[in-house]
């Protein structure tokens, strides 16, 4: 089977573009932890300022990280958009989407190493995401699809909780997702994309919010799927 220049030059830049841009992202830190160990080489004081040393080097790290992936998602114009695109790197939209999430993915997974919820948040919002203010990101939840997701001021993403904006079936369906403002998203809930829940509404722990849904202001919601059980008082 022939492949065409276009697809060969798309898996190329696949495995070029993320080995630059962590590469890149990985200078700062390693030129820090040089310098470090040259200038303390074998001596008694570098065992004593070693720990702290590696947790600075960590968070050096994680903002060159930062800034790496967000610096190539916005200069190559990786946020994709809303439709029904087919899963093959013929398609420029596929290709954008493969990309995107390759370089934000593992940035934000190491997020939740040592968790800074208004840092994950300003991660997301340089990537594409619309997040309001006060929104509280707890642990390992997955925020798929920044560039598509809107979350309102105060909402509250519970642990291991999904927002998804994309569903692969037999294409490849885009379709943001928004949650307005001081919502409450359960442990380990799964939002689907298309998927609009107005401001107050509460999602029970390992909920499930099928593709499409619109949950009702002030509602309270949980099973799979989700069903109402009541309102906010």
């Amino acid at each position: 089977m022939k492949i065409s220049l276009v697809v060969a030059i798309r898996i190329i830049l696949l495995f070029i573009i993320p080995i630059i841009t962590y590469g890149i992202a990985l200078l700062p830190p390693t030129i820090f932890l040089y310098f470090v160990i040259k200038t303390f080489l074998l001596q008694p004081l570098l065992l004593l300022l070693l720990p702290f040393i590696l947790m600075l080097d960590y968070f050096i790290l994680l903002f060159s990280l930062i800034f790496s992936s967000a610096f190539f998602i916005n200069v190559f114009h990786l946020k994709y958009e809303e439709g029904i695109y087919g899963q093959n790197l013929k398609e420029k939209m596929y290709f954008k989407y493969n990309l995107y999430f390759i370089l934000y993915y593992p940035v934000y997974r190491i997020l939740n190493f040592i968790v800074y919820p208004p840092l994950k948040s300003f991660y997301l919002r340089l990537i594409g995401a619309k997040i309001g203010r006060h929104v509280f990101l707890s642990l390992n939840e997955i925020i798929f699809d920044p560039c598509l997701i809107e979350i309102g001021d105060g909402t509250m993403i519970g642990t291991r909780a999904m927002v998804l904006a994309h569903i692969g079936e037999e294409k490849l369906t885009l379709k943001k997702t928004k949650i307005e403002k001081n919502c409450i998203i359960g442990t380990e809930a799964l939002i689907m994309p298309g998927v609009i829940i107005e401001d107050n509404v509460v999602i029970g722990a390992k909920s499930l919010v099928p593709k499409n849904a619109i949950l009702k202001k002030g509602k309270i919601y949980a099973g799979t799927p989700i069903k109402e059980i009541g309102g906010r008082d």
